[in-house]
């Protein structure tokens, strides 16, 4: 692991071993908690391809820039992938779509179509329902402001190339469920104040139509092979009034990352509302 510093000329220090793991190319990396700095790794191949591949999994917590963070290893994936694509929800838990058992591009031997849910509470995977469609290089996958995943695309290989993929499918978390399967009644976000332009560090009055226990931000992402530069989670501190919520936006821009967010109410059972946009400044 590095640090990579923009100062002067730029600066590389190295961050020490992620434990005791490989390399992990077309592996993923999901920072789920940005105040706290916590990074989730999982997956990835010791060569780009034609290469076997892992299910190692750690939780990177950051420090101070150029200083050594601590690295945990956790318990396994179920399968081992790589070319997968990992995305962070509302409530911190990370989904993991798609992915090859053998890294091999513009391939879909050994797919592996059962996404996985992590759970940073108890640093553990769950199986879930099966895609229909494999989701391999080329692939991308990224959160909806209705709390939805899409997960799309794969391959753009030569014409006739049995790996294109040029399809879309949706995946609907856990979350926007009951217990019986019914669908969940969801939130309500009626205003936001500011209504879009944020400030570092200011206060967002939100008004809700019923009550929630959780905020949090999440930035929009921008994946492609199998990497999502943008993607970040700030879980948000706030206060109650009824059901108007004065929300703390952080003040430091390297947590809350000035761009385009999706801010996100929850249930005390951790339903999302469908996310207002804002600006942070």
């Amino acid at each position: 692991m590095n640090w990579f510093s923009t100062g002067g000329q730029g600066a590389t220090v190295s961050a020490g071993p992620r434990a005791n793991d490989f390399d992990a190319m077309n592996g993923n990396a999901v920072m789920y908690d940005g105040v706290a700095g916590k990074i989730l790794t999982v997956g990835g191949a010791v060569d780009y391809t034609s290469s076997s591949t892992s299910a190692k999994a750690n939780i990177i917590t950051l420090g101070l820039p150029n200083t050594r963070p601590s690295v945990t290893a956790i318990g396994d994936a179920h399968y081992a992938r790589a070319f997968h694509n990992s995305v962070v929800l509302p409530d911190g838990k990370v989904l993991i779509l798609g992915g090859l058992n053998y890294a091999r591009v513009f391939s879909d031997d050994t797919s592996i179509l059962y996404p996985e849910l992590f759970d940073p509470a108890t640093n553990s995977f769950t199986v879930m329902a099966p895609m229909s469609i494999p989701r391999n290089y080329h692939s991308v996958a990224i959160l909806m402001a209705d709390g939805t995943v899409f997960s799309g695309g794969g391959g753009l290989c030569e014409v006739g190339c049995t790996a294109n993929h040029y399809d879309a499918q949706i995946f609907r978390p856990p979350y926007l469920f009951n217990s019986d399967q019914s669908v969940a009644t969801r939130p309500k976000i009626l205003s936001t104040s500011p209504a879009k332009e944020v400030p570092l560090g200011s206060t967002i009055t939100v008004t809700m139509d019923s009550a929630v226990t959780k905020f949090s931000m999440v930035r929009f992402g921008t994946a492609t092979h199998s990497v999502n530069t943008d993607q970040l989670r700030v879980p948000l501190t706030y206060s109650a009034s009824g059901n108007v919520y004065k929300v703390q936006v952080p003040g430091e821009p390297g947590i809350a990352v000035p761009g385009w967010w999706m801010l996100f109410a929850m249930t005390a059972s951790g339903v999302p509302s469908v996310a207002a946009t804002i600006n942070v400044r």
